[in-house]
């Protein structure tokens, strides 16, 4: 049966997103916003450790927030398809931007507070979940279904370049001053609002009656939504080791390679080998995309990672371990572009923003958990076997890849579509 999409297509639907208006403004948006939010990743905790707290209390601040992430992702899914999508974002937007204005002008005044930084982090972390799911439902309605997983594959680079970016300019500007990093954010905040809101296509087909339905039997019909569909299911299955082998083991390479000796700075060079390797990637993205189909694409990407990662194992202690991760997080983006931009141009709108907040959730609700595997495997174990553990969830991956029938017809839809 065929699946409703929603993609209104119009004359000049099938130009090269370079030229699309809208999706180029929402890329934007989100460039500048992401770019932001990496800068605040570490302004963060350097601020509560400036204002007296502990280590601990500065790390608790991620933590908090993954938290926060987790409980509100299927909420903020099915809001996605209740509200008004480019209202919901608009909201967001300035809401965050007005959280960090707020807390520039505490520090600005020494009136920071452990609670204030608290307070703020966990709001901007809601808004961040209720976004999230929005502007990714959005791009179908922007761009034509032969172009989503090229889309993707943008977004993809674009968050790379931000990881890889923001950190840096986040250490430059807290230098200038404990406000700054914050007073950018807002900003970056306020170009995101500018941008969205003058997109011109609607970002969705008309928005459900909020008295159609209560939001638990929204989640409850995106949640039965996924788990009815052989694709959808099959995506979770093989995303999710991907994402815990990945985030496990890049923590294991910092783990081993800072036990045998190398220098802090050695460390921040080769996590940046490493995130350049998946910048490069975002970018090849869509060439590789383009040839060669979906499941063929999806196959070789986790084959060639399970033999990166086991090459990376028997490389463990040396500097060279980061050479294999590097080469496997370049084919990272073409699997999640490949994933979510087949998820995206298959789903029906109305369905969009609770398939992708429930595929997300349970795709990356492992992934949180690799730091402290991966922790506990290094220090009660070895780092080969770390690094073991790593290939072993890869592995899981491609046995699924190979063995669900889901992937191969890759379609979102099911029988009650």
């Amino acid at each position: 049966m065929t699946v409703e999409t929603g993609i209104e297509r119009t004359d000049g639907d099938s130009a090269p997103l370079r030229k699309n208006r809208d999706f180029s403004l929402l890329w934007g948006s989100q460039a500048a916003s992401q770019l932001g939010s990496a800068v605040s990743i570490l302004a963060f905790p350097l601020l509560v450790l400036s204002i007296h707290g502990s280590a601990v209390q500065a790390g608790a601040v991620g933590t908090v927030q993954a938290v926060i992430r987790a409980v509100f992702q299927l909420p903020a899914g099915a809001l996605a398809d209740r509200w008004d999508r480019k209202r919901l974002m608009l909201g967001c937007d300035a809401g965050r931007a007005a959280l960090f204005v707020i807390l520039a002008s505490a520090v600005l005044t020494d009136n920071a507070s452990l609670p204030l930084v608290f307070m703020i982090s966990s709001a901007a972390a809601v808004m961040d979940v209720l976004f999230g799911p929005a502007e990714t439902a959005a791009i179908s309605q922007l761009v034509p279904a032969e172009r989503v997983s090229e889309a993707f594959a943008r977004n993809e680079a674009r968050s790379y370049a931000a990881s890889l970016a923001g950190p840096s300019l986040g250490g430059f500007l807290y230098g200038l001053g404990r406000a700054v990093p914050f007073l950018f954010d807002a900003l970056s905040y306020l170009v995101s609002f500018v941008f969205i809101a003058v997109i011109r296509k609607p970002l969705q087909q008309a928005p459900r009656k909020r008295s159609d339905s209560s939001l638990v039997s929204d989640i409850r019909e995106g949640v039965k939504h996924v788990a009815a569909s052989p694709f959808l299911r099959a995506v979770i299955l093989v995303a999710t080791p991907v994402n815990f082998a990945l985030v496990a083991a890049q923590f294991s390479v910092t783990l081993v390679l800072s036990e045998n000796g190398y220098e802090p700075s050695v460390l921040g060079v080769a996590q940046g080998v490493i995130a350049v390797g998946g910048l490069l990637g975002a970018v090849a993205a869509g060439w590789i995309q383009r040839r060669a189909s979906f499941y063929n694409l999806l196959l070789t990407a986790v084959s060639f990672l399970f033999v990166l990662l086991v090459a990376s194992a028997l490389l463990t202690g040396r500097l060279l371990m980061v050479l294999p991760l590097a080469l496997g997080l370049f084919l990272a983006p073409a699997i999640n572009a490949a994933l979510f931009g087949r998820l995206a141009a298959t789903t029906p709108d109305h369905l969009q923003g609770r398939v992708i907040s429930v595929v997300v959730l349970f795709a990356t609700l492992t992934a949180s958990a690799a730091p402290l595997a991966s922790g506990l495997l290094v220090e009660r174990l070895t780092g080969v076997a770390a690094m073991i553990a790593c290939a072993a969830a890869m592995a899981l991956s491609l046995i699924s890849a190979l063995c669900l029938g889901g992937l191969r017809n890759g379609t979102a839809g099911n029988s009650s579509v």
